[in-house]
């Protein structure tokens, strides 16, 4: 997860490091708001199916950097990634949907989105998946898949994952009870 936020970090800077210190000048077509220019160099380059610069520039209006905070040019932005596969863009749109972020709150989106995530090694994605089978969110109720979908974000050092993982030992759901692994977690995820 660090590796690609780094990765992201970089390649963002090296398209956009120039840009960043250029003047604000540009004025947008709907509210006359200025718009920087790197943010237009952003949907320039997105809008020609750059997954990666789609989902920073759903960061961007999700987060208001530098523009007004616009979560439904943050969804389209962050669906368009998701759909070349972008792993953080299918997190984002699983935790948009959860919590209902610009959008009607839709547990089975969520789930959806998180699912696809995770099945590639989305850490926090597999950490979510973890909470809706032990809270029975949009799913039945299972602790066994809990359990597995903690263990794979346990294993990328997912601490709250690590955290779960060693209550689901310590009470024996799931598995067998067993107060050493339990403990283990504990140390992993402190």
């Amino acid at each position: 997860m660090i590796k690609i936020k780094f990765i992201n970090f970089i390649l963002f800077y090296l398209i956009f490091g120039s840009f960043i210190y250029l003047p604000i000048e540009a004025l947008s077509n709907d509210t006359h708001k200025i718009i920087p220019k790197y943010i237009l160099k952003m949907e320039e380059i997105a809008s020609k199916g750059d997954a990666d610069v789609q989902y920073n520039l759903g960061l961007v209006y999700s987060n208001g950097a530098d523009v007004e905070k616009d979560l439904p040019k943050a969804i389209f932005w962050f669906e368009r990634s998701a759909e070349q596969g972008n792993i953080l863009s299918q997190y984002k749109l699983g935790y948009i949907y959860e919590k209902g972020l610009g959008v009607e709150k839709n547990l089975d989106k969520a789930y959806e989105y998180y699912l696809i995530s995770a099945q590639n090694g989305n850490a926090d994605s597999q950490y979510n998946l973890g909470i809706f089978y032990r809270l029975g969110l949009s799913v039945n109720q299972n602790f066994q898949e809990s359990l597995k979908w903690y263990k794979l974000a346990s294993k990328q050092g997912h601490s709250a994952a690590q955290n779960n993982l060693s209550l689901l030992y310590e009470e024996g759901i799931a598995t067998k009870q067993d107060i050493l692994d339990a403990i283990k977690f504990y140390r992993c995820g402190n």
